[in-house]
C-alpha cells in the first residue's frame, strides 16, 4: 500500500469520526444554546457557541484543503482518478483537483439540486473504473451534507427560538432599533480618560 492510499485511508476515518461527533455531540451544543436564550442570553455561553461553530467551520475547510492534497498524492502515484466527459482520462493540477473538491462540496450541500439539474462546478467527473475512489468520494461529500445540515438546521432553531424569547420580553424591532440607539449614545457620551501626563 502506498504512502498516498494510506492517507486516503487515514482521511476517510477521521472524517467519518468527525461526522459521527458533529452529529451527536451537537445536540449538547443545542442544549448549551437552549440556556443561553433561556436565561438572559449568556456572553459566555454564547462565546462558547460562537467558538464551537467556527471549529466545525475550519474543520471543513482543513477536510477540503487535504482531500486536495489526496488526489495530487493519489495521481504522482499513477492512479487515474479522473476523466472528462466523454471518458478520456485527464490529470488534473492543483487548480483542477480543488475545483473538482469544490463540485462535491456543493453537491453534499445541496443534496440533491445539482445532480437532478446537472449543475457541475468541474468539467472533470471522477473515474467510475476506480471503485475505491467513488468511495472515497462519497465519504467525503456526505462529510460535507452532514456537517452541513446540522449547522442549517442549528441556525434556523436558535433564530426561531431567540425571535419566540424577544417577543415573549416584548422586544419589538421599534424597541430593538431605539436600544441599540440608546446604547451607541451612552457610548459616545462616557467620559474618556485623561492620559496626559501630570504636572
Amino acid at each position: 500500500m502506498t504512502v498516498s492510499l494510506s492517507f486516503a485511508l487515514l482521511l476517510s476515518v477521521a472524517m467519518i469520526v468527525v461526522a459521527v461527533l458533529t452529529w451527536f455531540y451537537h445536540d449538547t451544543k443545542h442544549r448549551d444554546l437552549d440556556t443561553w436564550v433561556q436565561y438572559g442570553f449568556s456572553v459566555d455561553t454564547l462565546r462558547h457557541a460562537i467558538l464551537y461553530y467556527s471549529s466545525m467551520g475550519i474543520s471543513m475547510l482543513v477536510f477540503y484543503v487535504l482531500f486536495s492534497v489526496s488526489c495530487l498524492m493519489l495521481q504522482s502515484d499513477g492512479y487515474e482518478l479522473f476523466v472528462y466527459r466523454n471518458g478520456d482520462p485527464v490529470s488534473a493540477g492543483p487548480l483542477g483537483s480543488a475545483m473538482f473538491t469544490l463540485d462535491l462540496v456543493l453537491r453534499g450541500g445541496f443534496f440533491d439540486i445539482m445532480e437532478h439539474f446537472e449543475l457541475s462546478a468541474s468539467p472533470i467527473l471522477m473515474n467510475r473504473a476506480n471503485g475505491w475512489f467513488v468511495v472515497y468520494c462519497f465519504v467525503f461529500r456526505i462529510y460535507y451534507a452532514l456537517t452541513l445540515m446540522r449547522i442549517l438546521v442549528s441556525f434556523v432553531w436558535i433564530w426561531v427560538r431567540i425571535r419566540r424569547a424577544r417577543e415573549a420580553y416584548g422586544l419589538t424591532p421599534q424597541k430593538q432599533a431605539g436600544l441599540r440607539r440608546l446604547g451607541l449614545r451612552l457610548r459616545l457620551r462616557s467620559p474618556r480618560r485623561d492620559h496626559s501626563p501630570s504636572d
